[in-house]
């Protein structure tokens, strides 16, 4: 089994699949409200440790993290932005590993989308979000493999759209870990 990881200081996304593809679990620890890097560190560590845990025996084969990003993209990033996500990538992957005892293995956003064939359009042109067309290309990777997510919604409480039943927050995080770790299983399986 392996387990991926989508990385971020506010959201974590996580999961366990099996050398067959199947997903065991998949989940997200929200760090929103963590302001300590070391706080932050230790409470995703720990809720990942304790959701895997509960459902299998330590043999996780590999830990798969989303590369960090290594460049600035206009209005999303800045030196301090890039500096810190490396650096709680860098601890986290580093404390999950070592505590499974597993090999860390690093893959690039773009080679794991290419890999399970989920192209990407500019939301400008199509008008669909990054999140949601790798969202959307997952389901039809899952539904291929005779698999299915229900994924976790939330109602909006107010705003303009109140009322609106939408995806919850963490869900996309959860979708990148999961097409790392599909992406893992078809490059080196």
């Amino acid at each position: 089994m392996i387990l991926s990881l989508d990385i971020s200081t506010s959201m974590t996304g996580f999961a366990l699949i099996n050398s067959d593809g199947k997903i065991i679990v998949h989940q997200f620890v929200d760090l929103r409200k963590e302001k300590s890097f070391v706080e932050k560190v230790q409470l995703a560590r720990n809720e990942i440790i304790k959701a895997i845990s509960c459902t299998t025996p330590r043999d996780i084969s590999a830990v798969v993290v989303e590369k960090n990003l290594q460049r600035f993209r206009r209005g999303l990033s800045s030196a301090a932005t890039i500096n810190a996500l490396a650096r709680f990538n860098g601890a986290l992957s580093f404390a999950v590993a070592s505590y499974f005892e597993a090999p860390l293995v690093n893959m690039a956003v773009n080679e794991v989308r290419k890999k399970l064939g989920i192209k990407i359009v500019r939301e400008k042109v199509c008008g669909v979000p990054t999140k949601e067309q790798v969202k959307r290309g997952l389901d039809k990777v899952l539904c291929e493999s005779k698999q299915k997510i229900q994924w976790r919604t939330k109602v909006l409480k107010s705003g303009p759209r109140k009322g609106q039943e939408v995806i919850a927050d963490g869900v996309y995080d959860e979708v990148d870990a999961i097409v790392v770790g599909l992406a893992y299983l078809k490059t080196y399986s």
